[in-house]
């Protein structure tokens, strides 16, 4: 036993330290939240200024791309896929009203992140990650209560932790927020989406 866990320790020692370089894949466990506000609403029924709705759902992403270490920095370039599925139902007034029918359903998102990093340990670096990603929706709140489904292009920031591990794996968690409007084509009325994406994952570096 004893000689089983001093070939293990080494194992682990030669893996971690070797800074991963190079092509890698992911697959993650996610909890989204989608938080909406009416703003400048002209329409005579459904939600009014000020008015709110929520909606959390766990689902899965996967991601791929390009990571280069130098010295204790950590750089990677990905493309990611989202599968979010958030729905919420009926806004909220502040005084706790609840208009019935109004809805809005996160479907999905794909884009590209940047990240960089700087390893605090051996095999433990923390990263702030920039990108861009394209969020499809759908909604019957500003179209009278006919469903549109739509798209937005917007940035998205974030932060995490990279564990390297053993056999070319490693552990990742993090967490993204993005922010944009859905907007009414025949006036100024508009929703206001706060999209906050957390997340656990393993990646295999080739």
């Amino acid at each position: 036993m004893k000689k089983f866990l001093s070939v293990f320790c080494t194992t682990l020692l030669i893996s971690t330290n070797s800074h991963a370089m190079g092509l890698f894949f992911g697959a993650d466990a996610l909890f989204a939240n989608s938080q909406h506000s009416a703003k400048n609403i002209s329409t005579i029924s459904g939600p009014k200024n000020g008015d709110s709705q929520a909606a959390n759902k766990f689902n899965y992403g996967v991601n791929a791309g390009f990571r280069l270490d130098v010295l204790n920095l950590l750089a990677s370039a990905e493309l990611f896929y989202d599968n979010l599925q958030t729905s919420s139902q009926n806004f909220t007034s502040i005084n706790n009203q609840t208009n019935n029918g109004d809805s809005i359903n996160i479907n999905n998102r794909y884009g590209t992140k940047a990240n960089v990093g700087f390893a605090i340990l051996p095999r433990v670096t923390p990263f702030l990650t920039y990108g861009l990603a394209n969020v499809n929706y759908s909604s019957n709140v500003l179209s009278a209560n006919s469903s549109l489904t739509k798209s937005e292009l917007t940035p998205l920031y974030g932060v995490g932790l990279l564990i390297d591990l053993p056999l070319g794996f490693s552990a990742k968690a993090s967490y993204d927020y993005q922010q944009f409007n859905m907007s009414s084509a025949t006036s100024n009325s508009k929703i206001q989406t706060h999209l906050g994406v957390a997340r656990l994952g393993v990646i295999y570096n080739f």
